[in-house]
Parts: C-alpha cells; structure tokens; sequence
C-alpha cells in the first residue's frame, strides 16, 4: 500500500509542476504582450519576426496540448 501511495504522491507532484510551468509561460505571454506589440507586431515583416512568433506560440500551443493531456481523465475502457 506504501508504494501506491508514493506512486499517486510522484504522479501528484508532476501534475502539479506541470501547471506552475504552464502559469509562468501564460503569465509571461501576458506580461510581454505590449511589447510585442510594438516590437514585432507594427514593424516591417522580417524573417526573424516570423521566428520569434513560430517559436512564440508554437511553444504555448504545445503546452497547452500537454495541459490537456495531463489533466484529462483516462479511461479503462477499450474502444
């Protein structure tokens, strides 16, 4: 019974890790938004614009697939 309790304590605390990651990203996205902005948003477009976006949001979107699977309940059935 220890080791299931040890088991659900680890699975708990990855959960958990995962989230305050995701809150420090979405946080950041927000804090960093005007500048942004006025930084890539209202400038020519260039490559390096178009980078910093891709990596930009290619990273919230991957974290937020990641959110969705850590915190959707798995089921036992098979299809």
């Amino acid at each position: 019974m220890d080791t299931i309790a040890a088991e659900a304590q680890e699975i708990l605390f990855c959960t958990y890790t995962i989230l305050a990651g995701n809150s420090i990203l979405v946080y950041d996205h927000v804090a960093t938004l005007p500048e942004e902005i006025a930084f890539i948003w209202r400038r020519p477009k260039a490559l390096s614009g178009m980078l910093f976006l891709l990596n930009r949001y290619f990273a919230l979107l991957a974290n937020i697939s990641t959110l969705a699977v850590a915190f959707v309940p798995v089921s036992d059935e098979v299809l």
